[in-house]
């Protein structure tokens, strides 16, 4: 594995990274070389890298246009955070040693009006997601291009703080665009979370930061009880809790929520959060499940629900995020591995079998 120290201009010449490969669908620990940046690149020294559920995609069926690797074997991972140690001479406004996050889009112009809302449908047609079909950050240094990076603000930690380029910044804008379409009293309108694990638990905190009222819905106690210790005022096992949906409605005046959150990929999900929704409520679409969802034409058109989507942003969100997740204490839950542990990182998240994120945390 590469060496620590490297802010001095030492690098070493390889490195080790977890890597998916797309013909047979494994993942192994290689030996791949450090990146050589171009001018408008950043070389970053990775401090934490973590999982995502959106990468499962990669081993899963995908009828939802996701673009990944075809041939050669990748770095997996998307969100990550780390230190600078080497800058492209295009680089502005960063420096040697700066602590970053940033977000995973590439290969875009970042000019055109997609790349202002979403660079993953940049209008050159050339864009790729590092971690995705290019590679990610699962290993210990990464290029990076230099108008995706944010500065992290002093005294967060870095060990904890990967999930934020990706969770952090997707549940932020999920939080903020919900709101937005909230007139009432925060202390008196209720959200559902539904789908309370990397996303969704730290939803629940975006939206107790702004005041509102919380019913959170998932499956894995697990999650529910992290829901619990971030704020969530009720909490329903949708598996074992089979009224649910009416009891969520008594504790909302026999209503329903005025807004619905789905974190979760999988699609009969959308059918039931509909259902905790009152009339002319918003229902934020974030989580993405493999196959196309469906919606009663009626019901959008006669405004019985309002459909909205976030998602990761570009970077003046993940630069909000930051500076509101810094002045708030908003910290994602995260259990930490080694490089070498990555193996292990999967089944849990595929069983849905942890709390919050895991990361790899790099010396």
């Amino acid at each position: 594995m590469a060496t620590n120290g490297t802010l001095d201009g030492s690098l070493p010449e390889s490195q080790k990274a977890a890597q998916f490969n797309p013909v047979d669908k494994t993942v192994a620990l290689n030996t791949i070389p450090i990146p050589t940046i171009k001018p408008d690149q950043i070389l970053v020294k990775i401090k934490a890298a973590s999982l995502c559920h959106r990468d499962l995609m990669l081993f899963e069926p995908n009828e939802q246009g996701l673009v990944i690797g075809e041939v050669e074997p990748f770095t997996m991972g998307h969100e990550a955070c780390g230190t600078i140690v080497e800058s492209g001479n295009e680089v502005h406004g960063f420096e040697k040693g700066d602590n970053i996050s940033w977000l995973p889009i590439v290969d875009c112009c970042y000019d055109c009006d997609a790349c202002q809302i979403q660079p993953l449908y940049c209008e050159l047609g050339t864009a790729n997601v590092q971690g995705m079909s290019v590679n990610g950050f699962f290993q210990e240094y990464a290029a990076i291009h230099w108008r995706n990076a944010a500065k992290i603000p002093d005294g967060m930690d870095l060990t904890t703080l990967s999930p934020m380029s990706c969770a952090g910044c997707t549940a932020f804008n999920s939080v903020t665009e919900t709101i937005a379409e909230l007139k009432g009293d925060p202390s008196e309108t209720w959200v559902a979370v539904v789908g309370c694990g990397g996303l969704g638990h730290l939803g629940i905190q975006y939206l107790k930061a702004f005041g509102y009222k919380i019913i959170a819905v998932d499956i894995s106690a697990d999650a529910l009880e992290e829901a619990k210790a971030q704020g969530a005022d009720h909490v329903f096992n949708s598996k074992s809790d089979t009224d649910y949906i009416q009891r969520a409605r008594e504790l909302t005046g026999g209503k329903g929520c005025h807004a619905a959150i789905n974190y979760t990929n999988p699609a009969p999900a959308y059918l039931a959060t509909q259902q905790l929704i009152r009339y002319g409520g918003t229902l934020m679409v974030t989580g993405i499940p493999q196959k196309p969802l469906q919606f009663n034409a009626i019901d959008v058109s006669m405004n019985r629900i309002r459909i909205k989507g976030s998602h990761i942003g570009v970077k003046p969100g993940l630069e909000k995020c930051l500076g509101f997740s810094h002045k708030h204490g908003i910290k994602p839950h995260v259990t930490k591995f080694k490089l070498d542990e990555f193996p292990k990182m999967l089944e849990p998240m595929q069983m849905n079998q942890h709390k919050g994120r895991m990361a790899v945390v790099f010396d």
